[in-house]
């Protein structure tokens, strides 16, 4: 029977990844950003590094077969967000002078709460800018061959409002045991701590992605000392960490910080990543559900100095209230569009806008999606008779809601004709027509967003100097996130959102090991390396021949350029080549997004 830990559960969150509460593997308090000197610094073979801040005594970890591995877990990279650093754009950590800093346990996940189950608890802490570095075991002996490798970092996912780097669920063992790579995982600010705005200097916003370019400041200054080449650092985010990723390529901050880029189920094009247009609005709305008196006419400094006053469990935890509908809108604080004026402004437009345009660091950069990526909004709609019945009384309502769309009729009339097969019937959603609101998520939220990223990419970039390439993982594994989503349903619903992580990650919190000799163990290799190869070439390799995505590929609408997708046959994985070339799609949604 397929354990699922009850702590996670309650963390899980649609359009993104899932939590867990920390824990430390050591034994030790987890205090989060505890720096003290190591009773244990006199221990022969304890992992160490020494960087610019001072030095770092790491903690041994096993891979799948046994073999050990290095963990530098915890590692600062900025102030404790703070007193008066919430709010406000991370600031460097400074040296530890003489002290070694214990790098052997993890510390917390940033402050969060999951809205998805009744009465859900506030996890985390605000002083959580911390990460992990692993290197094989091997880079720290002076002899080996094994050094200057290729560097991923990888950025979790969460609708910038949920998430954790912790090695429970982004464990690093896959990735180590091919001693083909360094692998980096970082933490940043979420929610309402991470994205709040004034639109203007008082609060700027777009904190939790600046904390991400902090951290990708710390690798480039820093991975050299653990064996990792700085010139060859490929970003990997999956979900929201793929929206976070594709606006790095953007951001005049992140500029040459990283040289490759891989997404997997999302880019800055989705819905749920519009900029928020009035986020003053917002941010007064949000005193006046954490009780702060006469907000709507408070001078901005003092609305933020309020704020600040809240407790970072009161200020978390109320946020629910100003949701539309269920958890919807999915991710209510989001990155913002900063004054150009901004000294230190991550977003100077509107993503779609430089997207298009231009405006962005030409890298190799690679795009994957997954079959029914939909099921994580659809399945947690259709298995709860109350929201079920909500969206089936009032879906011309609360469609536009799911959708980030306005209210409109047209949109409405097409949806319920295009994969409703209705134009006339009241009663639009019924138990049977699960699967197309899947196909409906799934268009609207992830592919076809990134299919038009693909495109308008190949249009305006080199792609002999910075190629692109997509995949599609269709590979159907023991384990799957529907029975998440889908609240303990083990039902068949196919390979959906989050799906692929069980192949890049050792997730302990959520899944058990896979046996030895399993089927998915192969495809585990399979996908690890795909992705090792495309960070140390910069091109995917070609698991069986297939057209790379380029201009002279395309067709007018659609992108037409060749997929490589991830299957099972009986025991074995398999790699088919598809063409993503689906004119209906992109005519449908351009007339909506």
């Amino acid at each position: 029977m397929l354990r699922i830990h009850q702590t996670v559960v309650s963390l899980l969150f649609l359009v993104m990844h899932c939590v867990v509460s920390c824990s430390s593997g050591s034994g030790r308090s987890l205090i989060a950003g505890e720096m003290q000197p190591d009773s244990s610094c006199d221990r022969v073979g304890e992992p160490r590094v020494c960087i610019a801040e001072g030095c770092l005594g790491g903690t041994y970890m096993a891979g799948m077969a046994g073999e050990q591995f290095e963990a530098f877990l915890g590692i600062p990279f900025a102030k404790p967000p703070v007193g008066e650093l919430r709010f406000a754009d991370p600031i460097p950590n400074e040296p530890w002078s003489e002290q070694l800093y214990n790098a052997s346990f993890e510390r917390s996940m940033c402050m969060q709460r999951n809205d998805l189950l009744p009465n859900p608890p506030v996890t985390g802490s605000e002083d959580c800018l911390y990460l992990n570095v692993y290197r094989p075991k091997e880079c720290s002996e002076p002899t080996s061959s094994v050094s200057n490798l290729p560097v991923i970092v990888y950025i979790h996912g969460g609708g910038f409002f949920s998430g954790t780097a912790s090695p429970s669920l982004v464990g690093p063992e896959y990735i180590m045991d091919t001693k083909r790579a360094i692998f980096v995982s970082i933490q940043y600010r979420l929610g309402v701590l991470g994205f709040l705005s004034t639109g203007d200097s008082a609060a700027p916003g777009n904190f939790g992605l600046k904390d991400q370019t902090l951290a990708l400041q710390w690798v480039k200054r820093n991975i050299a000392s653990f064996g990792g080449n700085d010139q060859l650092i490929t970003i990997v985010g999956q979900s929201a960490g793929a929206t976070s990723v594709h606006m790095h390529m953007i951001s005049p901050l992140s500029r040459d910080l990283f040289h490759r880029a891989i997404m997997m189920s999302g880019n800055s094009l989705v819905p749920w990543n519009i900029p928020t247009k009035d986020p003053l609005a917002l941010a007064r709305s949000t005193a006046e559900v954490v009780d702060i008196m006469g907000a709507e006419n408070l001078s901005i400094k003092s609305l933020i100095a309020a704020l600040r006053e809240i407790p970072g469990e009161q200020l978390v935890g109320n946020i629910y209230k100003l949701k539309l509908w269920s958890v919807d809108p999915l991710t209510l604080f989001r990155p913002v569009v900063e004054s150009k004026d901004s000294p230190n402004a991550f977003l100077i437009e509107e993503p779609k806008e430089s997207w298009l345009n231009g405006n962005y660091q030409q890298i190799p950069y690679m795009a994957g999606y997954v079959p029914n990526e939909g099921a994580i909004r659809a399945l947690s709609i259709f298995k709860n008779e109350e929201l079920f019945n909500e969206l089936r009384n009032n879906f011309s309502t609360i469609l536009p809601i799911l959708l980030e769309r306005p209210p409109s009729k047209s949109l409405i009339e097409e949806i319920r004709s295009r994969f409703l097969n209705d134009t006339t019937d009241e009663d639009p959603i019924r138990p049977d027509n699960l699967q197309a609101f899947v196909n409906l998520y799934s268009e609207a939220s992830f592919i076809y967003p990134v299919q038009l990223g693909v495109k308008q990419y190949i249009t305006m970039a080199d792609t002999n100097m910075a190629p692109a390439s997509v995949y599609k993982l269709s590979y159907k594994g023991r384990y799957s996130y529907s029975i998440i989503y889908a609240a303990g349903d083990p039902a068949d619903y196919g390979v959906v959102h989050c799906d692929d992580l069980n192949y890049l990650f050792r997730q302990t919190a959520i899944f058990p090991d896979y046996p030895a000799g399993s089927p998915e163990l192969k495809m585990v290799d399979t996908f690890v390396n795909f992705f090792i190869d495309f960070a140390t070439t910069g091109r995917a390799a070609q698991l069986a021949p297939y057209r790379e995505c380029k201009n002279e590929n395309q067709v007018d609408q659609s992108l037409d350029c060749d997929v490589q997708e991830f299957v099972r046959v009986g025991d074995e994985v398999q790699v088919n080549v598809i063409n993503a070339r689906n004119e209906e799609m992109f005519a449908f949604w351009k007339n909506f997004y």
